[in-house]
């Protein structure tokens, strides 16, 4: 027989209905005895009825999460830290790839909505395409915005200090002594933009003149930084060190980079960006931006399953988790120098 709230409530001498509200999250349950209840449950193996749940609390218990990418570990280390705070409090992960394309974004939000307590997303849309975005919100969804924003739209966020990490990437490389540092920019996302931003500041902050020559469209992926490194060696003029807007794309890029016949630092010193969980193990261990993936997957499901609680103050809350410098091999430092 299937473990029932009465067995967990007769097992602890506590009533069926603060078992209930335990499960719930319901909020007159202190910390400690949801906790107790929490552990029992997990003890006693119980499995609750969605579909009564449902019925009782006209919510489903599903959360939609929508990625760009599930390739790389990025993107997968968020949804996992969605799914270790939503798991416990009794909320599954209905996890959707758009692979950088809006109206696939698009697509599948108008799928999941109907279906999910609410959204958590990572937009593949230029921040200031909001049309969309701004129905969808007046409609009543519920959407938390992670990793990337979306401008003018009023719901709560998780993402780094993106601007501060062009700059610490593109800083670091001028300590090293190059001064013609290049940038392999992302997509149209708000990410690459403000990464964008931070290079530029990081090169007026040292008092180089910004060289659009030095600037090359790419993308997210290895395939958009190999290919427009690629590009980048045929027509000449490449600079000592390169910014890439993320470790895939910096991971690509140097793949054509050796393909050509150059080397990882000593012809191009190379950083990255989102630290994916591989890139300490390549030839040329990749320099990258590190930011805790974890951390803004966790503030994501906590912000999304406050705002499907009906909890105020978090509409508009933009939780920041801060960058810091991760060097490797591939810039031509040695770790020992910035300790």
């Amino acid at each position: 027989m299937p473990t029932t709230l009465a067995d967990i409530a007769r097992a602890l001498g506590v009533s069926k209905m603060t078992v209930s509200r335990a499960i719930n999250n319901h909020p007159e349950i202190s910390p400690e005895t949801r906790a107790r209840i929490l552990d029992a449950a997990h003890r006693m193996n119980y499995r609750p009825n969605q579909f009564a749940r449902a019925l009782t609390t006209n919510r489903s218990y599903l959360l939609g999460v929508i990625v760009p990418d599930l390739m790389h570990s990025y993107f997968a280390e968020i949804c996992r830290g969605v799914e270790t705070i939503a798991k416990p409090l009794g909320y599954q992960n209905l996890i959707c790839s758009t692979d950088e394309d809006p109206a696939n974004e698009e697509s599948e939000i108008e799928a999941l909505l109907p279906r999910t307590d609410g959204l958590i997303l990572a937009s593949s849309a230029s921040p200031a395409e909001t049309k969309f975005y701004k129905r969808v919100i007046r409609e009543r969804a519920k959407i938390v915005l992670i990793d990337r924003q979306l401008e003018g739209i009023k719901c709560p966020s998780v993402t780094t200090d993106d601007i501060k990490v062009g700059r610490i990437a593109t800083e670091h490389l001028l300590s090293l002594g190059h001064r013609r540092v290049g940038h392999l920019k992302g997509t149209v996302a708000s990410t690459a933009a403000l990464r964008f931003e931070g290079y530029k500041s990081a090169l007026a902050n040292n008092r180089l003149s910004f060289n659009p020559d030095l600037v090359r469209e790419g993308g997210f992926t290895e395939a958009d930084g190999n290919r427009a490194m690629k590009k980048w060696l045929r027509e000449g003029n490449v600079p000592s060190a390169i910014f890439a807007a993320n470790d895939p794309a910096a991971i690509g890029a140097i793949a054509a980079i050796t393909e050509a016949g150059l080397s990882i630092p000593e012809d191009i010193a190379m950083v990255g960006g989102g630290n994916i969980h591989y890139g300490d193990m390549l030839r040329v261990p990749l320099t990258t931006v590190s930011w805790s993936t974890s951390e803004m997957g966790q503030a994501a499901a906590r912000l999304l399953i406050d705002l499907v609680e009906g909890k105020r103050g978090i509409k508009e809350q933009h939780v920041i988790v801060e960058p810091e410098l991760v060097v490797r091999a591939s810039c031509g430092a040695t770790q020992a120098a910035f300790v």
